[in-house]
């Protein structure tokens, strides 16, 4: 038998083989380009800045997704063989490439620099690229020549297919797409907020007559487990406020970058196409392709070292972590912002860019109505939040807790006198 190994930082090594057809088309795509170049796309941004070895990309991201999904798939397809078989490929082939539609700087965080009026859909580029990138429709075509639609359906949640096919990467409460990214992430900042029990879920989960992803009743714990990591992961790492005004330099660069129009001092050919664009779907392939964090962090050099001073402090204060400040808005305080304002202009900055608001973002809101369910002892599915009152008792806490700070420079802070 002749398998590939890859050291984890989870599950100390993944493999796949290349003696099963699924497994080795998945080891195809992972020499492809689109793929590789996801070595170059960071899986947590700017949360390098606030923990120190968060360096870690989206390619390993993505192999451990698809080492998830394996896994599951095997455990699911001994007991429906006939339901899984004819979608086991898609799924691998969708759990590898679902992130290869990610932009840099940063994958999530290239939406609020770039387009931060527009949703994120980088799950619809990624699947384009399944259908019209030569290579990989070609290696996907190889295996069955409706691959290439199929996993593309996979990704974009096609109705047409058994809700289990894109629930097990996409759905609500635990799939392999969190699963990975928690813990992972988690282990990787140094902290232990994302660890829970990875066998207790994948051993636990089924299929429905009904064709839905379900979880036993008696591993509800293992997923309300997993349910308060993925919290904390949320609010301790990706909304803390620091790494959140980092953010708003990387949105403050670009909005002075597309200001200066012709008289940007440096551009190279595809970022003058990013900035020309006001949606994603305006980009080429050939574009994004070309979007990744070496390109992103050459032109802050150069931009930090250009004539207009604007442009230059703020790349300045992202390559050397000369970071914004944070004020905590309170809902009876009407007079902050205007303060602030004054003060931004008080130090000679221009609000516009010097200027800015961030809030934190509810954490489960997307499982109240996508949540997976769950079979009672008794034999009855219910919902995740009606199964367990605490998972219920966590949505509605999360719509009522989101936190809102402004976003200055520290004189300007100083000048407001607040210390917190």
């Amino acid at each position: 038998m002749s398998v590939i190994t890859f050291a984890d930082v989870v599950h100390q090594a993944i493999s796949f083989s290349q003696d099963t057809p699924e497994e080795a088309l998945l080891l195809r795509l992972i020499d492809t380009p689109w793929v590789q170049r996801l070595r170059d796309i960071s899986q947590t941004a700017n949360t390098r800045l606030v923990y120190m070895f968060s360096e870690h990309s989206r390619f390993g991201h993505c192999l451990g997704v698809a080492y998830l999904a394996a896994l599951l798939l095997r455990k699911l397809e001994t007991r429906h063989p006939d339901v899984v078989r004819p979608y086991r490929a898609a799924v691998l082939a969708a759990a590898l490439l679902h992130d290869v539609g990610h932009l840099a700087p940063g994958a999530h965080t290239a939406y609020r620099t770039w387009f931060p009026d527009v949703a994120d859909n980088h799950e619809a580029i990624a699947a384009k690229i399944c259908c019209t990138d030569a290579q990989i429709a070609a290696i996907l075509s190889d295996y069955s020549q409706h691959l290439p639609q199929q996993v593309a359906s996979v990704i974009e949640e096609d109705p047409s297919l058994p809700a289990w096919t894109w629930e097990l990467l996409s759905g609500g409460g635990w799939n392999v797409d969190r699963g990975n990214w928690c813990i992972v992430d988690s282990i990787l900042a140094g902290v232990q907020y994302g660890h829970y029990n990875i066998p207790a879920l994948t051993d636990s989960l089924d299929i429905s007559p009904q064709g839905q992803l379900i979880l036993q009743e008696n591993r509800l714990d293992a997923m309300m487990h997993f349910a308060v990591s993925r919290h904390a992961m949320y609010r301790q790492i990706y909304q803390h406020r620091v790494l959140l005004s980092a953010d708003t330099i990387n949105a403050a660069i670009v909005r002075r970058a597309r200001d200066l129009g012709v008289g940007l001092d440096f551009a190279d050919d595809t970022m003058r196409e990013v900035l020309a664009a006001h949606t994603p779907d305006a980009l080429s392939l050939h574009a994004i392709f070309r979007m990744r964090e070496a390109w992103w962090r050459y032109h802050l050099f150069r931009w930090a070292d250009g004539s207009d001073g604007i442009l230059a402090d703020l790349s300045s204060r992202l390559i050397n972590r000369r970071l914004f400040k944070t004020v905590r808005l309170t809902p009876g305080d009407s007079t902050l912002r205007s303060q602030a304002q004054r003060a931004v202009e008080q130090i000679g900055l221009d609000p516009r860019y010097y200027l800015h608001e961030v809030s934190t973002q509810a954490v489960h809101s997307g499982d109240s109505h996508q949540a997976i369910q769950v079979r009672m002892d008794s034999g009855h599915i219910r919902p995740l939040a009606d199964a367990d009152p605490l998972f219920r008792t966590m949505m509605v806490e999360d719509q009522s807790t989101d936190k809102r700070w402004l976003v200055m420079p520290s004189e300007a802070k100083a000048l407001l006198g607040r210390e917190r």
